[in-house]
């Protein structure tokens, strides 16, 4: 414990969460609020890893179309996301060489 409050074990580094949900938690149409994203916040935070990612696939119980929905949604951030993170990387790499 510091006078700035708890410092994590571990060194920061960036961390990739998947979330599934029956009922629809984020978007236009949300049935029930998020509890777990600000909770895994809080909790891996206190050991050190803040640079949290998350990806959710959520209302996948309503349907088939929804769930397929759901899942093309996810895939497609995640493939933007990734193909950035690598662009990044290859920028960063480059740079010092």
């Amino acid at each position: 414990m510091t006078p700035e409050g708890k410092l994590g074990a571990l060194r920061d580094r960036p961390v990739f969460i998947a979330v599934s949900s029956g009922g629809r938690f984020s978007g236009e149409r949300t049935h029930q609020p998020d509890f777990l994203t600000p909770y895994l916040r809080a909790i891996l935070g206190t050991i050190g890893l803040h640079d949290l990612t998350f990806f959710s696939v959520d209302g996948s119980a309503l349907s088939p179309d929804a769930l397929a929905a759901a899942r093309n949604k996810a895939d497609r951030e995640m493939q933007r996301f990734f193909l950035g993170f690598a662009l990044n990387s290859t920028t960063v790499l480059q740079q010092a060489v």
